[in-house]
């Protein structure tokens, strides 16, 4: 277990009596997905906004500044992933928290075996020649997949996929889908993630779209030409 994992259970585990695990760990993801998008996706401000207000009310004080403690904890582990290690955070809290849907078959891929399949898929591959790369992951868990991808372009294929990737990802889980964004906003990935059924191909909500998929949205425009309601 990652120390800074282990400091995050420590927090949760402060939280008051009155709320289980689950609907903790499932409302600080929410807050704080809705916290990276409101900062940037200006259309969808006022629904997440009050979505956010009717969470945080259900907390006191003393529970909110442990949110915000971790939100810090989260924050500066995932931005600093570019520069000193990619490794799957949030999966590896959710997982060790005992709040997966284990009846369900929720269980994620461990980050070794992410990035193996990340190497194996891209290692010499004709796509890297494109200027755009893309990827699309249906049942996306916490992005640890996602993150391994942007990992090996980095570090073993020298791209930066900040500006040479573009990622359309989904879960049906909407846990997941906050999980996901949270980590491919803080790292810097240009992604979509939906609350997705990936058999039906149902969209339930709007998207959630990265700060550097905004930023550099005329870059990636082209994209979603067949697809205007993506973006």
């Amino acid at each position: 277990m990652n120390n800074r994992t282990q400091e995050m259970l420590k927090l949760v585990n402060k939280f008051s009596g009155r709320h289980h695990r689950h609907e903790i760990l499932s409302d600080c993801f929410e807050c704080w997905a809705i916290c990276i998008s409101n900062m940037v996706d200006i259309p969808n401000f006022d629904e997440r906004e009050k979505r956010y207000l009717h969470i945080v009310q259900k907390y006191d004080k003393a529970d909110l500044d442990l949110m915000a403690q971790l939100f810090a904890l989260v924050w500066d582990g995932l931005t600093k992933m570019p520069e000193t290690g990619f490794y799957d955070l949030l999966g590896e809290l959710y997982m060790l928290s005992d709040t997966s849907s284990k009846q369900a078959g929720q269980f994620f891929t461990p980050y070794d075996v992410s990035r193996v399949s990340a190497q194996l898929t891209l290692t010499g591959s004709d796509n890297l020649k494109n200027d755009i790369l893309t990827m699309y992951e249906p049942a996306c868990g916490s992005g640890g997949m996602i993150l391994a991808f942007a990992d090996v372009l980095q570090n073993d294929c020298k791209i930066n996929y900040a500006a040479h990737s573009f990622v359309l990802a989904g879960d049906i889980d909407s846990r997941c889908v906050h999980m996901a964004y949270l980590q491919l906003s803080l790292t810097g990935i240009p992604a979509v993630v939906e609350q997705r059924n990936a058999l039906s191909m149902e969209v339930m909500g709007k998207p959630w779209k990265t700060p550097a998929l905004i930023f550099q949205y005329s870059r990636f425009r082209h994209l979603f030409e067949t697809d205007k309601e993506a973006v």
